[in-house]
């Protein structure tokens, strides 16, 4: 699925933001005109993300809703949001065509009075667009992190699965393998506070490889009230979900992820269509990354061999 760049202005600032850099960098908010040229080369997939920033801090948000709810070139749309101002689309979003990813943060990093706007605003989307209608997320950041106010906001709303992203750090020279066993830890505790629970977690990417977890620990994993068996592969690391998922700002320029922001930004305009683009990430970085070991045990690691584990995300090489 491609993503569309609403804007590159935020309400919050969260301390482990990976889009700091583009929001940092860029002040543009997207045309109406280009926003619909966008959206056509889009259309051969027939599903759409839309991102920021925050895309509800966008001035003609409303508007570009109701073109994608009347767009029956696409069947799926999905927006990405801190959930602060989702309030002022409740009506659009209960359409059967949207689906929203909420990113809960904690309290302390976003402030009392948007974690209660939040929770609320993510209770009632729960009820209006129905529980496969919304998905809350959290990326796990920090070794000591509280899950309360996370699993406050799961329980209010009755979510039976949640995305679990653990986050990419900025400063990348600790490499990713022990990157992920100093957090398994955090992640561990969390699995345990969403299974008694009965809540599934899953993965969108930067699956964690299953090397990282010893025996009991897998044992463990696949214990988890997983979805389907789809999900409960990628998220015991025995199939890889990474490939370019390609992000769309309002310049008319393109990523293959906000992961990739700064390994190479091309204009739309050069490519006849989203197919055509993917496969020009897809020969530029995951070609070359995917066949650059994380560390010596990826090199006779028969999953890494057979395309089924990259060690984690391509951003670390």
């Amino acid at each position: 699925m491609a993503n569309i760049a609403l804007l590159n202005r935020c309400n919050l600032r969260c301390p482990y933001c990976f889009a700091d850099s583009y929001t940092a960098e860029e002040k543009e908010d997207i045309t109406m005109p280009t926003f619909a040229r966008l959206l056509s080369f889009c259309a051969e997939e027939g599903q759409v993300g839309l991102i920021g920033g925050e895309p509800f801090l966008h001035k003609n948000i409303l508007a570009f809703l109701e073109m994608l709810r009347m767009d029956p070139r696409f069947g799926r749309v999905t927006v990405f949001t801190n959930g602060i101002f989702a309030d002022k689309a409740m009506d659009l979003l209960a359409d059967g065509k949207f689906h929203l990813l909420i990113n809960v943060n904690a309290a302390s990093d976003m402030g009392e009075a948007n974690f209660a706007r939040m929770r609320e605003n993510a209770r009632l989307l729960s009820q209006r667009m129905g529980p496969k209608g919304i998905t809350l997320g959290i990326n796990v950041y920090r070794e000591d992190q509280d899950f309360t106010d996370f699993l406050s906001v799961v329980d209010a709303c009755g979510a039976r699965k949640v995305r679990v992203s653990l986050v990419i750090p900025h400063d990348k020279s600790e490499g990713g393998l022990p990157y992920f066993r100093r957090m398994k830890p955090t992640l561990l505790a969390l699995y345990r506070q969403l299974k008694a629970r009965g809540v599934a977690p899953c993965y969108d990417c930067n699956a964690i490889p299953s090397c990282i977890y010893t025996e009991e620990e897998r044992a463990f994993l696949a214990s988890l009230p997983f979805e389907n068996a789809h999900e409960r592969r990628i998220f015991m690391g025995e199939a890889s979900v990474c490939s370019p998922v390609i992000d769309l700002y309002p310049d008319g320029t393109a990523t293959r992820c906000f992961g990739m922001y700064d390994a190479a930004r091309v204009p739309v305009s050069d490519f006849a269509c989203l197919s055509d683009l993917r496969n020009y990430f897809f020969k530029e970085i995951d070609c070359r990354l995917v066949n650059t070991p994380s560390c010596t045990d990826c090199e006779s690691c028969y999953r890494y061999k057979t395309f089924g584990c990259f060690g984690g995300c391509l951003c670390y090489k």
